[in-house]
């Protein structure tokens, strides 16, 4: 594994420009199909989770359906994937959850991710595959 800014075995939350991401970068769409036809590659970086967050109703229901059912798969590979979400905005703690600011208003990432986000680092959250 490179030395991306990842925890393999979790969905990562990256701050663009801060962290270290993978170089495979797919936007949402793609990664939904990729995870629905269980083709990933062991290390992924995900882009345009802020289309989701700031209004794509359609595609953050298919996205969360797609994760969940997918978890199994996710957790019986063999190396785990390390699987990021690269986000442009900054990234706030809210009480026991954790919101992104984008344009001046706050999105909460619990809608996607659950409510088991952690922080890992400065612009770094982490979230197990069970969302």
């Amino acid at each position: 594994m490179s030395d991306i800014d990842a925890v393999a075995g979790m969905y990562n939350i990256i701050v663009s420009g801060e962290r270290e991401s993978a170089e495979y970068r797919v936007p949402v769409e793609e990664f939904v199909t990729k995870l629905e036809n269980r083709d990933l590659p062991d290390e992924i970086c995900v882009s345009g989770l802020e289309d989701i967050l700031t209004g794509d109703d359609d595609l953050r229901d298919q996205l969360v359906s797609t994760m969940r059912q997918e978890m199994d798969y996710l957790n019986s590979q063999r190396p785990l994937p390390a699987i990021q979400f690269v986000v442009d905005g900054d990234v706030q703690g809210a009480g026991d959850s954790f919101d992104v600011e984008i344009d001046d208003e706050f999105y909460s990432l619990e809608p996607i991710f659950g409510r088991q986000i952690k922080k890992r680092d400065s612009g770094w959250l982490v979230t197990p595959f069970r969302v």
